[in-house]
């Protein structure tokens, strides 16, 4: 009687081992699963970041695409006003440069500054303060933070010879 106790015993207790051991191997796979579930959803938001900072970049990028264009016809209105002294074209020159302002470009501030490589060019070199920008032959411009087109300027030189 006491060896069949002893193996209902064994038994019940290699059943609880059996459960407890499945009990574990259930536990490790929804940690498992858990784990992954995690790793999935923060690849997601990673996944959605990127594509929202690629579709602002596409955007800027085609936006700035357009403003270049519309600089080059800027050129052509200062040029035309320098040569007609309309006050109608002065009017749509002006609403024109408002417009290009009110989406971010900024004219780059050269005359009379100090050389600055990465806002402008330089074309020539005369007589003036040395580094100095003493003339600018083309206009230069900032589109949200990022030169679109340098300044092309003449750069003061000490003269060699002083008398």
């Amino acid at each position: 009687m006491i060896k069949q106790k002893n193996k209902k015993t064994n038994s019940v207790s290699n059943e609880v081992q059996k459960l407890n051991d499945k009990i574990l191997e259930l536990e490790n796979l929804s940690n498992q699963l858990t784990d992954k579930l995690t790793r999935s959803l923060a690849d997601y938001a990673n996944l959605e970041k990127r594509i929202e900072s690629q579709r602002q970049m596409l955007f800027t990028l085609a936006v700035s695409s357009i403003i270049t264009k519309m600089i080059d016809v800027l050129d052509d209105f200062y040029l035309a006003q320098e040569h007609l002294k309309d006050k109608g074209l002065d009017i749509a020159i002006n609403k024109f440069v408002s417009v290009l302002k009110s989406e971010g470009l900024e004219e780059v501030d050269a005359q009379g500054k100090k050389f600055d490589p990465e806002n402008m060019d330089c074309v020539d070199v005369a007589d003036g303060s040395q580094d100095t920008v003493v003339e600018i032959r083309k206009k230069g411009y900032i589109l949200n933070s990022q030169t679109i087109r340098p300044a092309q300027v003449v750069v003061g030189c000490e003269s060699k010879t002083k008398n």
